[in-house]
């Protein structure tokens, strides 16, 4: 935005203790502007904080998946292993929901591009415990 050409002005005579009501109705104006400016980055802050909360959100919900499948991989009881196998998928339910807000917080503030989510918060398929699948042959 371009400064108004009075601005300058307004400032040197405050600095030097000018007094007029013409100055003061500037000044007044000047205030508005500076305050909207401050108000405006305030917004602007805002917006990237909770914007990074919602990475937050996805990144804490990917990291218990990680967690669980790390359980998982190393887990012998059957019993065990299928209470793991149903956390594994709520939390990976909660993963991609997370995700999806995360993309609908972005667009909402104007992000357009967003496929890089799916490669930078990749959600693991779901966890199936039969042999045969675990490799990769399927049944």
């Amino acid at each position: 935005m371009r400064e108004p050409p009075w601005k300058r002005l307004v400032e040197e005579l405050k600095d030097q203790g000018y007094q007029s009501v013409y100055l003061d109705r500037l000044r007044a104006t000047l205030d508005v502007e500076q305050q909207h400016a401050i108000l405006e980055k305030e917004i602007v802050q805002e917006i990237a904080f909770a914007l990074g909360q919602s990475a937050a959100k996805v990144d804490h919900a990917l990291l218990e998946l990680e967690l669980i499948e790390r359980e998982l991989g190393t887990e012998a009881d059957p019993g065990r292993r299928r209470l793991l196998a149903a956390s594994h998928e709520a939390k990976r339910k909660e993963a991609l929901q997370r995700r999806r807000d995360l993309l609908i917080h972005r667009e909402a503030i104007g992000i357009r591009r967003n496929g890089c989510l799916e490669k930078m918060y990749p959600i693991p398929a779901r966890f199936c415990s039969h042999p045969l699948h675990r490799l990769g042959r399927g049944l």
